[in-house]
């Protein structure tokens, strides 16, 4: 447009401010039961930080992305057997068992990791049991350009749409009928980031989930040793203690010592 012209420092700021307001509005929408909000924040999330050949992010016009990045995700180990989920917990109900996002509930190290900004947004954050991987800029573009955040298209992009709608992670939930497959994990993972994005930009930022949950498991990794697998570094957090030969919280049906229990041992 030739009679265009630049916006003033102060009205960058101005819209920091506004978009950090969003990105707030939205996790309190999404932290009050209404997940669906994760899109909104996945658009907030592409303004901030989001780089076209046609389009700069905000915070690259205000100079911020050569900060280094709050990064609470669990790294992801090659020699993982598992499928990796480096943003988000599985909560066991009551009320039920699904992803969650664990904002400042995780271990001291995720909670004090800074990286540059190319590292945090194109490091892997999920990779599928057919060894695809999402880094947040794929979740989040996805989710905002496709999936219902700015725009719904006719088709996803087939890693997202295994993660959001096939179970590509492969977990289920066994109520002693029957199993079932839980529900997509990008929600939680899309409110993971957005908490992150805040303690980046807001210093001292801080916040807790509440969770109505027995036991909250995460960061599991099975790599393979010279004959055997063995369980390496699962940070898991239980809302009460489970006896060994107790039934397993999860609902399997399996005492907790055989089932979940394995993965605290």
């Amino acid at each position: 447009m030739s009679n265009a012209r630049p916006l003033t420092q102060k009205e960058l700021d101005a819209h920091l401010l506004e978009q950090l307001g969003f990105l707030e509005a939205s996790a309190a929408s999404f932290d009050a039961g209404f997940e669906g909000e994760a899109k909104r924040l996945a658009v907030t999330l592409r303004v901030l930080l989001h780089d076209t050949k046609n389009s700069n992010s905000l915070l690259g016009q205000i100079g911020m992305l050569g900060h280094k990045f709050r990064d609470t995700a669990f790294d992801y180990n090659p020699e993982n057997k598992m499928p990796h989920g480096g943003l988000v917990f599985i909560a066991l109900g009551p009320p039920s068992t699904r992803y969650v996002a664990m904002l400042d509930d995780l271990p001291e190290p995720n909670l004090k990791k800074d990286v540059e900004f190319d590292e945090w947004w194109n490091k892997p954050v999920f990779v599928d049991s057919q060894h695809r991987q999402l880094s947040r800029k794929q979740l989040i573009l996805v989710a905002a350009n496709q999936d219902g955040g700015a725009h719904v298209d006719p088709q996803l992009d087939g890693t997202y749409a295994a993660l959001s709608k096939d179970n590509a992670l492969g977990w289920v939930v066994n109520d002693g009928k029957g199993e079932t497959q839980m529900d997509g994990p990008e929600k939680a993972a899309i409110r993971q980031i957005a908490h992150e994005t805040l303690k980046t930009l807001k210093p001292g930022y801080s916040k807790k989930p509440q969770h109505q949950a027995t036991m909250l498991v995460g960061g599991v990794s099975i790599v393979q040793g010279a004959s055997v697998q063995t369980p390496k570094a699962q940070p898991i957090h239980r809302g009460k203690k489970v006896g060994r030969n107790e039934a397993c919280p999860c609902g399997s049906g399996k005492k907790y010592k055989r089932c979940h229990g394995r993965l605290a041992g």
